[in-house]
Order: C-alpha cells, then sequence, then structure tokens
C-alpha cells in the first residue's frame, strides 16, 4: 500500500512538472512572438522617419530596440547607414554656409538689404552660431539710410514691409510693395528685377516639393528607379536643397 502510494505521488509529481514545463515553454514562445511583434513595429517606425529624412526620430526608435537586443541586425544596418548620412548632411551644410557668407558679403558690400537680410536668416537657420554680426550691423546701418531718403511714413511702412516680406521668402508679396516704391524712387528699380528672380524661385519651390513628397513616397514603398528619378527631377531645379541631396543619397545606398 506504502508503495502504491509512493508510486502515485511520483506520477502526480510528474504530470505536474511536464504541465509546468509545457507551460513555461508555450508562455516562452508567446513571449518571443510579443518580443518579435514590437522590435518589427519600432523597425517600422524608425523605417518611417528614415524615408522622410527624420534621423533624430529614426534613432529613437532604434534605441528603443538596443536597450532589449543590442545585436539586432537590422536595426544596426540602420543606424549605420543615419551616421553615414548624418556626415554627408553636416557637410552640405557647411559647404552651403560657406557658399552663403560669400553671397552675404557681396550684398553687404553692394548695400543690398533685402538679399542680405535673406542670406542672414538662411545662413542663421543652418548655423545659428556663425559669426555674422558685423554684416547684421552694416545691413541695420543701410536699411536706416534707405528709410531716411523716404520722406513719407507710408512709403516707410511700404519698404518694412516689403523687406519683411522678402526675407520670409514671399516673394510675390514682396513684389508689390517693392514695385509701388519703385514708381516713386527710381533708385528701387534694381529691386524689381531681383525681385522677380526671387518670385521665379518662389514658384519653383512649388514643383521641388511635389517632385520631393513624391520621390519619399516611392523611397518608402521600394520603388527605388522612380523615387531616384523624381530625386533628381527636384534636385535639377534646386541644387542647393540639402534634404534632396540627402535624400539621393539615401537611394543610392539602398540601390547599391
Amino acid at each position: 500500500m506504502k508503495k502504491l502510494l509512493i508510486s502515485f505521488s511520483l506520477i502526480v509529481f510528474l504530470s505536474s512538472l511536464c504541465t509546468a514545463i509545457t507551460r513555461n515553454t508555450s508562455n516562452s514562445n508567446e513571449n518571443r512572438k510579443i518580443e518579435k511583434n514590437a522590435y518589427y513595429k519600432e523597425l517600422q517606425r524608425a523605417k518611417n522617419c528614415y524615408c522622410e529624412g527624420d534621423f533624430d526620430g529614426a534613432e529613437k526608435y532604434l534605441n528603443k530596440i538596443f536597450e532589449v537586443s543590442i545585436d539586432n541586425e537590422k536595426a544596426n544596418e540602420m543606424r549605420n547607414k543615419i551616421l553615414l548620412l548624418k556626415e554627408k548632411e553636416s557637410y552640405y551644410k557647411k559647404t552651403l554656409v560657406n557658399d552663403l557668407v560669400i553671397e552675404l558679403r557681396r550684398a553687404v558690400k553692394e548695400g543690398n538689404c533685402y538679399e542680405g537680410f535673406l542670406f542672414i536668416k538662411r545662413i542663421q537657420d543652418l548655423s545659428p552660431n556663425e559669426p555674422i554680426e558685423a554684416f547684421k550691423t552694416r545691413l541695420e546701418n543701410e536699411k536706416e539710410l534707405v528709410l531716411y531718403a523716404i520722406e513719407d511714413t507710408g512709403d516707410k511702412n511700404l519698404f518694412i514691409d516689403s523687406l519683411d516680406f522678402f526675407v520670409k521668402e514671399k516673394f510675390k508679396k514682396s513684389s508689390d510693395y517693392i514695385y509701388k516704391l519703385y514708381q516713386k524712387y527710381p533708385k528701387f528699380v534694381d529691386y524689381v528685377g531681383l525681385n522677380r528672380c526671387y518670385v521665379l524661385q518662389e514658384t519653383t519651390s512649388k514643383r521641388v516639393k511635389k517632385f520631393y513628397d513624391d520621390a519619399v513616397k516611392c523611397f518608402k514603398a521600394t520603388k527605388l528607379g522612380e523615387a531616384r528619378n523624381l530625386a533628381e527631377l527636384a534636385y535639377s531645379l534646386q541644387p542647393n536643397d540639402i534634404r534632396i541631396r540627402v535624400l539621393l543619397d539615401q537611394i543610392n545606398m539602398e540601390i547599391l
């Protein structure tokens, strides 16, 4: 009888152990499935940011993966691409800032407040710590000289508004004000022609944005040939646009 009880207890124990092992295996498989799905979601979010040129956003999602899986192959591959692209982006910015500073010097030398203040804004957007205060001071002095030469208060306001719209790159709006000033002050004739050139750029920018947005959509859909064609069209119209240059680099990296 005692042997029977021991045998029965052993059977019950082994049965319980098998059940626990099966349950643990099942839970472990379920956890791995949940973990895999979590990785996939974070990777998809990172990819969306990556394709849109939001590298900081992509890195935020990648870091969530690295917290639990530092050796994740796809996450590491994307991180390496981002590091390379950030270096390229930094180089493009530095090159463009240098070019803008050269243009700023020219504008200051010519006493051209419109382009001068526009270049200052563009430089500060790219490199806030760029030492351009001396140029800004000279342009402010030039602005005061123009205001001093305009006697009518309404015309002074026209000049200030035209300058404000120009710097904000609303060239179509600024053109109306500049033309009104030209009708009374012949010295504004040069700015009428200048502004027309920038109005054309403003119109072109809308086409460029469409090409860029469509290129990003194709890039996300892995239609790399179409994406590159659209990005190249955008680049041909605005070769100084850093976003377009980086997108072309991204597409070429995937094609290669």
